[in-house]
């Protein structure tokens, strides 16, 4: 089953000012949240404030995102450095 990506409008932000080799690294990434988006090696569900999502490590950046079964459907809250987009 495949899961349409929809970015915030945050993330695009950020996705479009990164060198052409992050853009690369994200959307391999993006990939492999389209096939599976809950379970892998570098993928973590959040707790606290940030319950029900989940993130993505790639490096020292961080995806942050929820999965809506109902509508096969990822949503990027947030693309970030580690230290950043937990804030």
């Amino acid at each position: 089953m495949m899961y349409e990506i929809l970015l915030s409008h945050e993330a695009e932000k950020f996705y479009k000012r990164q060198p052409p080799e992050v853009k690369l690294k994200v959307n391999r990434c993006m990939d492999n949240l389209s096939t599976s988006p809950i379970f892998g090696p570098h993928i973590r569900k959040l707790h606290g404030r940030l319950a029900g999502k989940h993130r993505f490590a790639l490096g020292n950046l961080r995806i942050i995102y929820r999965v809506d079964r109902a509508h096969n459907s990822v949503e990027v809250f947030a693309i970030g450095f580690r230290g950043d987009v937990y804030k």
